[in-house]
């Protein structure tokens, strides 16, 4: 086994792994704006298993509100003889997801990333993050702290929500009697799998700016917008405390996609990435922000399959990101 040197990791030497919360949300209510999320099924079952396998004491949850989820999360983040024996917390979020305009105490108007409860109701994603940072979770001080969010990050000043990319020729050169010439292929999609995004989804008919299972409200103010003329880029700036790591399914003002069969792109990629280090012997030797790259890496390969072919999103990319501002590398030595 490699040498490690402590003066550059975190300790992962406790009595225990630690907390991985996970909230996946699938049913919500008929009642409220929001889809279910088919598919969620596979994602929750795969954290699970991966969690469990990293040693984690995993505590799972299903189909809550809003007020459930702050509940839940307020519960876990004061089970204080749990974490002190710790060396880290572990999170993971799937549901649907906005940005949306708040106004602060000053009257400052700004963009804050939500969580959507299977009531319709939201939860601030830095609200969350807070409960666990050094100040309110002490026990958590100086420990490193993830958060895995399969969620949207569009909102209303949203125009399409993916990188539609660029038309791209591959040259292949081939050697046919007589010399070498150079050749043309046209890249395709190479899938049938119709994919979804976590975001606010209202029925509509078939002449709707709404071709595929995408926000209606979103597409319909982007149409105006574009009318205007007047694109601006929002970026929401979602709080990275200390020793915390904060990895979301897109970019700000980005779909997140799901599969209905294979599920989100980001916790599929996830999973898939820690499973092969933990199948290989490698988790305990390969620094943890070093898989999550490659888990963001394994995403770029993916492409937008929507309902309908002729959408104007189809073939598009939604590409997952990650923050941080941890102090120390992760490794995941043996328990």
């Amino acid at each position: 086994m490699d040498v490690v040197n402590k003066e550059f990791t975190y300790d992962f030497n406790n009595e225990k792994r630690g907390i991985a919360l996970l909230i996946h949300n699938e049913i919500f209510d008929e009642n409220c704006d929001y889809n279910d999320r088919p598919g969620d099924n596979g994602d929750f079952n795969r954290m699970l298993e991966i969690f469990t396998k990293l040693g984690f004491d995993v505590k799972p949850y299903r189909n809550l509100t809003a007020t459930q989820i702050r509940k839940t999360m307020e519960k876990v983040s004061e089970m204080s003889k749990i974490h002190e024996k710790s060396d880290c917390f572990a999170c993971v979020i799937a549901s649907h997801g906005e940005e949306m305009e708040l106004e602060t105490e000053n009257n400052i108007h700004i963009n804050e990333h939500v969580i959507v409860g299977t009531d319709g109701q939201v939860v601030k994603t830095r609200d969350i993050v807070e409960m666990f940072n050094a100040d309110n979770c002490v026990e958590l001080k100086d420990k490193p702290k993830f958060f895995f969010i399969q969620a949207c990050r569009t909102s209303n000043a949203t125009v399409l929500g993916m990188d539609s990319g660029h038309t791209v020729t591959i040259t292949e050169r081939k050697q046919p009697q007589g010399g070498i010439v150079d050749g043309i292929e046209n890249m395709q999609v190479d899938s049938q799998i119709i994919d979804k995004v976590d975001a606010n989804c209202i029925s509509t008919n078939a002449n709707s700016l709404c071709e595929n299972n995408l926000d209606t409200r979103h597409l319909s103010s982007a149409e105006r917008t574009l009318s205007r003329q007047q694109l601006v880029h929002q970026v929401t700036d979602v709080e990275c405390p200390d020793d915390t790591l904060l990895m979301f399914a897109s970019l700000s003002s980005n779909y997140a996609v799901r599969n209905p069969t294979n599920g989100g792109w980001l916790l599929t990629s996830l999973y898939s990435q820690i499973k092969e280090h933990i199948d290989t012997g490698k988790i305990c030797s390969t620094e943890f922000t070093q898989i999550l790259n490659g888990a963001l890496k394994e995403m770029t390969t993916k492409n937008f399959k929507p309902s309908e072919i002729t959408s104007r999103l189809y073939g598009a990319f939604s590409p997952g990101c990650l923050t941080h501002c941890l102090s120390r590398d992760v490794l995941f030595l043996e328990k």
